[in-house]
C-alpha cells in the first residue's frame, strides 16, 4: 500500500514538473511567434495526460485526414463500403493539390488508393473524394460524435476548410479532443485490429511530415503521424511515437494566427515543441 502510494506521488511529481517546464516554454515561443499554440499529450506508459491550451480551439486543415479514411475503415466493417470498390475521378474535382489523382482524371479509384493518396501523399482531390463516400463533412462529425468526441467537427471540403477565421468554430478542434481521438482510432476499439494496422500503416508511411517531430526523433523510435497546413501561419500536427519496450506517446501540437511567413519557419517551431516533448518524456 505504501508503495502504491509512493509511487502515485512521484507521477504526481513527474507530470507537475512536466507541466511547469513545458508551460514556460510553450508560452515563451507563443510570445516570440506572436500567435497561438495548443498542445496535448498523453502518455500510456504512466496514463497522464497533460496539455497546453488543451480546450483551445484550432484549425485541423490536413490533420482531418485521418479521421475521414478511420470513418471509411469503419464504413467497410459495416459492410457500407469495400476498399477494393472503384470510384469516378471526375476533372471537375481537381483542386489545388492532386499528385495522385490528376493521373486518374477520367478513370476509376480504388477507395485503397484514396485513401493512400490522402494519407501518403496529402492529396487533397483524393481526400474530397472520401469525404464523398462517408457522408462528406457532416458525416465525419457525427462519426466523431458517435466515438466519443463532442469538439472536432469538418464543415467543408478542400481547400476551403483550411481557411478558418480566428476564433471561428468551423473546421477546428481542440489540441485535447483530437489527440484524444487518435488514440482511440489507434489503439481502442472503435477499428478492428486491421483497420488500425491499416491507419497506422497509412500514418507511418506518410511523405509530408519529415520537417516536424521525424526530424528531432531519436533513433530506434517510431512515428506515425499526419500533419496540416493553412493560412496566417498555422499548423498543425498529431502523432503517435512508440518503440518496442515502451507505449505510446500521443501528441497534438497546434499553431494559429502566427507571425510566421514562410513554411520553413513554422515547421522549425513545430520540430521545436516535438523536441521539448520528447526530452520531457525521456524519448531519448
Amino acid at each position: 500500500m505504501k508503495k502504491h502510494i509512493l509511487c502515485s506521488l512521484l507521477a504526481l511529481v513527474s507530470v507537475h514538473s512536466v507541466s511547469a517546464s513545458l508551460e514556460q516554454s510553450l508560452s515563451k515561443i507563443e510570445q516570440e511567434i506572436k500567435g497561438q499554440v495548443g498542445v496535448a499529450v498523453i502518455d500510456t506508459q504512466s496514463h497522464n495526460q497533460w496539455s497546453y491550451n488543451g480546450n483551445q480551439r484550432f484549425p485541423m486543415m490536413s490533420s482531418f485526414k485521418t479521421l475521414a479514411c478511420a470513418k471509411l475503415l469503419y464504413d467497410v466493417e459495416q459492410k457500407k463500403l469495400t476498399l477494393n470498390q472503384k470510384i469516378d475521378v471526375p476533372e471537375s474535382g481537381l483542386v489545388n493539390w492532386n499528385p495522385i489523382t490528376e493521373n486518374f482524371v477520367g478513370s476509376k479509384m480504388s477507395l485503397q488508393s484514396v485513401c493512400a493518396a490522402t494519407m501518403l501523399m496529402s492529396d487533397n482531390y483524393a481526400a474530397n473524394l472520401a469525404l464523398q463516400q462517408i457522408g462528406g463533412p457532416s458525416g465525419l462529425t457525427a462519426f466523431l460524435r458517435e466515438i466519443g468526441d463532442q469538439k472536432t467537427r469538418l464543415d467543408r471540403y478542400e481547400p476551403e476548410l483550411n481557411y478558418v477565421e480566428k476564433g471561428a468554430e468551423n473546421d477546428t478542434t481542440t489540441p485535447i479532443a483530437i489527440t484524444q481521438t487518435i488514440k482511440r482510432l489507434l489503439t481502442g476499439d472503435v477499428l478492428s485490429t486491421s483497420s488500425k494496422t491499416q491507419l497506422q500503416f497509412w500514418m507511418t508511411n506518410n511523405m509530408f511530415s519529415d520537417s516536424l517531430a521525424r526530424a528531432v526523433l531519436p533513433q530506434g523510435w517510431l512515428i506515425a503521424d499526419r500533419s496540416g497546413g493553412g493560412v496566417k501561419g498555422s499548423r498543425a500536427l498529431t502523432a503517435m511515437v512508440w518503440k518496442s519496450d515502451r507505449k505510446p506517446l500521443f501528441i497534438g501540437i497546434f499553431i494559429a494566427n502566427s507571425s510566421l511567413s514562410t513554411l520553413p519557419e513554422i515547421n522549425q517551431v513545430v520540430a521545436d515543441i516535438s523536441q521539448l516533448i520528447f526530452a520531457q518524456y525521456g524519448i531519448e
